[in-house]
């Protein structure tokens, strides 16, 4: 059959081995080009991830400084409450007093009145000041300030339960300021909303970290709805993310919320961490 192909078997041997170099050079190539698509595309998903990271701390940074910016905003506004429109509800209460104090009974009882009135008013505006930024908490604390946030919150319309364990006397003051907004906006929220009757509030220190645990047995509410309809959740994890740490929240309908953050309390992990 050979001889009448003309083909002697060296020949038939030596195409054989072609065909076979060439099948293999072809697959080395398609190796080889494959290969070099998979690097691209890992350099391109490593360009990608890198693009994202910076993003990330683009946004990161951006949320530090919206609530830097709002601290400022708050503490500009607070000291205007104090210094101006207290100090005139504290002229005119005076006056009021005087005018009782000359005229005795027969002081129209409008004036009482207007002076009981500019009082109650002077309590308000004085207790919206310190909400808006309570000028001595790096004076007396985290833990104080809280106790005198759990005393307002009692005298609304639940009880508040507030507990608190191996927290350190020194507290960094980001950390500080962080808690305790987080805990003033997530215990508005509870008086706003949940129609609760108790919340609990429990601060503990834990291996490094601050970890805040606020619980109420209201409503409850669906929290991937909530996200994208208020600013106060966002503003809660921009603060705590601002710390480079983590903020959970978790509400079921008729059962209640519970709400848990935990902030790294060495500066220099949170430094770090932040870039």
């Amino acid at each position: 059959m050979l001889s009448v192909l003309g083909l002697t078997a060296d020949r038939v041997y030596l195409l054989a081995g072609l065909l076979l170099v060439f099948a293999q050079t072809t697959l080395a190539i398609g190796l080889l080009f494959q290969r070099a698509r998979r690097r691209q595309a890992e350099e391109q998903v490593r360009g990608s991830q890198v693009k994202l990271q910076k993003s990330y701390d683009r946004i990161r940074t951006l949320g530090g400084i919206l609530v830097e910016a709002q601290e400022t905003e708050r503490a500009h506004l607070a000291r205007e409450l104090h210094d101006d429109i207290c100090q005139q509800l504290a002229l005119l209460a005076l006056d009021l007093e005087l005018m009782l104090s000359v005229y005795g009974d027969d002081a129209p009882g409008l004036a009482a009145q207007a002076r009981d009135r500019t009082q109650t008013i002077a309590r308000s505006v004085h207790d919206l000041s310190y909400r808006l930024y309570p000028a001595n908490l790096r004076l007396i604390g985290l833990l104080p300030a809280l106790q005198v946030l759990q005393r307002e919150m009692e005298r609304s319309v639940f009880v508040m339960n507030f507990v608190h364990r191996a927290v350190p006397e020194a507290l960094p003051a980001d950390v500080t300021l962080c808690v305790f907004r987080v805990v003033q906006e997530a215990l508005q929220n509870a008086i706003k909303y949940s129609g609760a009757r108790a919340v609990s509030l429990s601060v503990e220190g834990i291996n490094d970290e601050l970890v805040v645990v606020i619980a109420d047995d209201g409503v409850g509410f669906d929290v991937r709805a909530a996200w994208g309809t208020g600013l106060g959740l966002i503003s809660m994890k921009e603060r705590i993310s601002a710390l480079d740490g983590t903020f959970e929240i978790e509400s079921t309908a008729g059962r209640g919320t519970r709400l848990r953050m935990a902030v790294p309390l060495v500066a220099g992990e949170r430094v770090a961490a932040a870039g």
